[in-house]
Parts: structure tokens; sequence; C-alpha cells
């Protein structure tokens, strides 16, 4: 396994050298794409200005030894050519054509402006590292930053090469309840009960009428909007599938639980991490101290979590690069256990759709389903 990891650092390197540091590098992780660009480094002249983005201030320095800014000095990078380290979502306070080479970490992660800042601040090279690039943004970057990949290295081969674990991904079904009456529906002053079916369906025809109107008079765009977040938020908080998530969790005695939604979280689980957290809640999850921890969408990107071979999505987005890195998070290489992967989702309805398109980077034949009462 390390000869190979050797073999794929040494050819991404080159690739980034031949190419003059312009282009994106789309390895699988745990393949070590900070050694292949410090590596690359090396190459270039010295006091050149260099800029690393990252979306998280834990992917610089994560408090435990790991960042870019522990592989840094591991690896002896002179001072020289010690690159700036920031979050992206300080790229708008940097200088206009200031930097000779700037390297997007998880460069899939960056938002429109964000793009247009990258463009603004570079005076020479752009290279891009990622894990998992979808075609849509493949194309977003070659048309806006003009990168191509010019290394690849994918998950599929990780996993025959031993580098990361095989998985299997469990679609668990459920169906909107038509007959508890246990969702409130109408207006504050005629409120009623209603059923997850009735529900949906009148959020859906609402949202379709606005929808059509909208293709006449663009004023009805906002309305339309409106009801396509009421109807997602509905699925996020719709009451039947809460309920078989907390079953499923109770089968395994670690597990790392996704929602999207804070309150959601704390229902699911005792112990929770999210964008706001102030206390050690992560940390004691990877440590072992507590044996499982409800994550809103944090927890994706740049963080390895040992000893962890189940996850449970009691809520999946359609950001398919999103939910290829909350997998992986799973996929650490442990006396061989496939990681077992759980998504919850209402068949028949948008979330159907969202779950598609996040499905849509896995193998068909490491994805099975069954039905919420089989749990």
């Amino acid at each position: 396994m390390t000869k190979i990891r050797d073999r794929v650092q040494k050819e991404a390197t080159e690739s980034i050298i031949s190419n003059r540091f312009y282009g994106i590098i789309d390895v699988a992780p745990r393949v070590g794409k900070s050694k292949i660009v410090i590596d690359s480094l090396r190459k270039v002249s010295s006091n050149i200005k260099i800029l690393i983005t990252v979306p998280y201030n834990a992917i610089i320095d994560d408090g435990k030894g790991g960042g870019w800014v522990n592989e840094l000095e591991k690896w002896k990078v002179a001072k020289s050519k010690m690159p700036k380290l920031i979050n992206q979502i300080s790229l708008d306070k940097e200088p206009d054509e200031y930097y000779d080479l700037i390297i997007c970490d998880e460069i899939h992660s960056l938002s429109e402006n964000q793009i247009e800042q990258v463009k603004r601040c570079s005076k020479g090279a752009i290279l891009g590292l990622t894990g998992s690039l979808s075609k849509g943004t493949k194309l977003v970057l070659k048309k806006e930053l003009g990168l191509k990949v010019i290394f690849e290295y994918s998950i599929e081969q990780a996993i025959k090469d031993g580098i990361i674990a095989d998985y299997e991904i469990n679609i668990v079904i459920c169906n909107l309840d038509p007959n508890t009456k246990n969702i409130e529906g109408g207006t504050k002053k005629k409120p009623f009960m209603t059923t997850e079916y009735s529900q949906y369906h009148y959020l859906t025809r609402q949202f379709n009428r606005f929808k059509h109107l909208s293709w006449n008079n663009a004023s009805y765009s906002k309305v339309k909007m409106m009801w396509a977040g009421k109807r997602s938020n509905f699925i996020y908080n719709a009451p039947l599938k809460i309920e078989v998530a907390k079953k499923l969790i109770k089968k395994y005695d670690r597990a790392l639980i996704f929602s999207s939604r804070k309150k959601v979280a704390e229902d699911l689980c005792e112990n929770v991490y999210h964008s706001t957290s102030e206390g050690d809640e992560l940390t004691k999850f990877i440590s072992g101290v507590y044996p499982k921890l409800g994550v809103v969408e944090t927890v994706q990107m740049g963080i390895t979590i040992p000893n962890l071979k189940v996850g449970i999505f009691h809520q999946m987005k359609s950001n398919e690069e999103s939910a290829i890195q909350k997998v992986l998070r799973m996929c650490n290489l442990e006396e061989g256990e496939k990681a077992k992967i759980y998504i919850l989702v209402y068949m028949g309805t948008v979330d159907e759709d969202w779950l598609n398109k996040a499905l849509l980077p896995f193998e068909d034949s490491k994805i099975n389903y069954l039905h919420h009462t089989q749990i």
C-alpha cells in the first residue's frame, strides 16, 4: 500500500510540474494531496508569492498535529517558499494580481464569488486540489478559471489498491404516512392537523402553481422559492424518517449521524456538532470518548475519524461532491471491514431526486435498497 501511495504521489507531482502548476489534481482521500503539492514546491523559484486557500480552518491546523501547518513543517518547506494559508471566505481581503501561485484545496467548494476572487488575486498559476469533482463543477472550473484535470486517481482505484476501505450504501425507503395526523397545517389563525402525505402534496401543488406562473411573470419566482423552501423544511423535519433514524442509530455502538437541521440532530443524538458548536464534541468523538455524534453538514472535508465504519444520513442533500466526502469519512482502512452507509429517503418525493443526484458518483453494485420496516 505504501509503495502504491508513493508512486501515485510521484506521478501527481510530476504532472503538476510538467503543467507549470496550472490545473486540477483529483485524487482519492488518503493519498496525500498536501505531500504531492509540497514535493512540487521544491521545484519552484524562491521568494515567489504563494497562497493556499481552504474551506475550513481545521484544514489549516486542526490543533492535533494535522493540517497544512503541520505538513509544511513536517516536510521542511523552505521559508522562502512558505505559502500564506487562509480560509477561502477571506479571499476578498487579498490584493489584486498579487500571487504567483494560488493553490485551492478542496477547489470544488469554491462559491461563484470566491472563484471570481481567485481570478482577481492571481497573476500566475492556479492549482486546484480535490478528491471529489462532479461533471458540473469540472465544467465551471474549466470555463471560469481555465483549469482542466491534469492528474486523476479515482476512489474505486484507491479501494482496489487498498488505500481506502470498500463501502456499501444502504438506501432505507420511507413512505409518506397517509394516516397519522401529526403535521400542523393551515394558517396561524386557522390551524389544523394533517398527515405527512397530505402536507407534502399540498406544498408541492403550491410550488408547481407558482412555478408555472413564474414562466410568464418573474415576480412570482420569489414566491415559488418560498414554497420550495417550505417543502424542503417539511422533508427535513418530517416525523416518520426521524423515528426510523432513531431506530437505526440504536443498532450500532459507534456511528456518525448526518442531518440538515440542528434541532433534528439534537433529537437524534445526545452529542451534536455543528457550525456554532463551542465545545469539543468533535474531538471527543474522534478520540472515542463519545461513541456517536450527530453533525449538521460540518464533517465532510479534511478530517480523519479513526475506528469509524457506520454513517447514518437522516437527510441527504443533492450535492454529490459533499456526499462523496462524507461517505469517505467512514472509509478508513482497518482490518478490511467495509464502511456501512445508511441513507434514509422519502420515495416518490423531491427527496428521492436529491438522493439520485447524490448517488451519481457511486457504483450501482455497491447500493442496496431496503424498506424501513426491515430495520
